[in-house]
């Protein structure tokens, strides 16, 4: 009894981690379909921001970068689809090896049920079944003979059925094995066809930089012209973020000294209001406290100094537990300019010090804020262009590249919101929205805070 229990549970340890590793296939190629796919869509979304350029500026530094990130995509597409084969030839080959143990399985039961009949026949030859019953010793033996002949009869039929159900199963693994094959030949021919694109942008881009590289020393008057006036545009949100933190910690203390006024016994519309100042405020405490004193009552603690009120507390840590899983800016979107200090793609002498991403899209795309929280300044860049700044208690978030917004300052907002659309630049035909992440006055990447794509 004990063998057979240890006997039964192998053969479901066994039928188990074959459960869990064909789930685990399925899973991966799920996986892998739904990056390629994603892949494909961005290849696609490059090829029509490309196609929006105008013509007479194909060869534009923005084209450029936009192509380079096209050959990215390309590359970890071709990667993917690298990836798919490999997994098609491990379960064509669980399904070839599937194939040869049923073929086995149903040889060895063809072979059973001829050695069963070949051995019915031989016992017919010596007895009929009628004589089988008639020399029966008394009448409850023939009625348990002619019951056996049943149950053989039943059993034959049941191994038939048996016999036929592993040949459909046999058959369902052909079948399963032959689309297999088709699906990988396409596979395969989509790769070919993935690599000789990749080969033909490559050297578009090459001979692009070439074009560029013999230009450089303008391009990189041009360049560091721009750096400058990014670093202006930088200035103006680092001083918009200083001035909300400082407000921040202004109303922070206020509520602190205000609760520290109620904590005391001063009534709020009685003894002081919101108009109060704080030195007046100040006066009340120092005098309350001294009466306290005086009728000989414990101190009240002073209250921790805040840099944030409760409200902006809860809204940054909200903020912060959503890492990883903010949503995008824009709906369809590259990122053709990283985060950090970066050489160039084409002028390797300028260093550009990105403070967020750039994300190219198409014109007139939604701009939608990642996040509740409130909006602490909107305000043109020299080029015409807009820019949001949204706090998120001690976070802040920075959209640069919009027009027609549609939000004002103080106002509150929520994540998904709309807050305007992508402004595209009428000389190049370029659409870039440029996002930033900061906490308190420093700059993060954002790549670590939206969700993966």
């Amino acid at each position: 009894m004990d063998m057979s229990r240890s006997r039964l549970i192998l053969i479901l340890f066994i039928l188990l981690i074959g459960w869990s590793s064909a789930q685990a296939q399925t899973e991966k190629r799920q996986e892998l379909e739904a990056q390629k796919v994603r892949l494909m869509d961005e290849i696609e979304l490059a090829n029509r921001i490309l196609a929006e350029t105008k013509k007479d500026r194909k060869n534009s530094l923005g084209t450029i970068e936009t192509v380079q990130q096209k050959i990215k995509l390309r590359e970890k597409l071709i990667r993917t689809l690298d990836r798919e084969v490999v997994l098609m030839e491990e379960e064509e080959q669980e399904l070839q090896e599937e194939i040869d143990t049923l073929r086995v399985q149903v040889e060895r039961q063809k072979k059973q049920y001829a050695h069963m009949i070949q051995q019915a026949y031989k016992s017919r030859k010596n007895s009929s079944r009628l004589m089988f019953i008639l020399s029966s010793e008394d009448f409850n033996q023939a009625i348990r003979r002619i019951e056996y002949l049943k149950q053989y009869s039943a059993f034959r039929q049941q191994k038939i059925k048996e016999i036929e159900a592993k040949e459909a199963e046999l058959d369902a693994a052909i079948d399963r094995l032959r689309v297999q094959k088709v699906r990988k030949n396409a596979v395969r021919g989509q790769l070919q066809e993935e690599n000789r694109k990749l080969s033909n942008e490559k050297l578009s881009q090459e001979e692009a930089i070439k074009t560029y590289s013999a230009m450089e020393k303008d391009l990189e008057k041009k360049l560091k012209e721009k750096i400058r006036e990014a670093a202006k545009v930088e200035a103006q949100i680092q001083k918009v973020i200083a001035e909300e933190i400082a407000r921040a910690k202004a109303l922070a203390a206020r509520k602190a000294l205000e609760d520290r006024a109620i904590a005391l016994g001063l009534q709020r519309g009685r003894d002081f209001s919101s108009n109060t100042t704080k030195e007046r405020l100040e006066g009340l405490i120092a005098s309350a406290e001294k009466a306290r004193a005086a009728e000989n009552k414990p101190a009240i603690a002073k209250p921790e100094s805040f840099e944030l009120t409760p409200a902006a507390r809860t809204l940054a840590a909200s903020f912060e537990a959503n890492q990883k899983r903010l949503p995008w800016p824009v709906e369809r979107g590259l990122v053709t300019g990283n985060f950090g200090p970066q050489r160039h793609p084409v002028v390797k002498s300028v260093i550009i010090d990105n403070k967020g991403v750039d994300i190219s899209t198409e014109g007139n795309t939604p701009v939608k804020a990642v996040f509740g929280g409130e909006v602490s300044r909107r305000f043109r860049l020299p080029n015409g262009q807009l820019a949001v700044v949204i706090s998120h208690g001690n976070y802040f978030t920075v959209y640069l590249g919009i027009k027609d917004v549609t939000v004002e300052k103080d106002q509150k907002v929520e994540a998904g919101q709309q807050i305007g659309t992508t402004y595209t630049n009428p000389i190049t035909s370029q659409t870039t929205l440029h996002f930033e992440v900061w906490k308190d006055d420093k700059p993060v990447n954002p790549l670590l805070w939206l969700s993966r794509k």
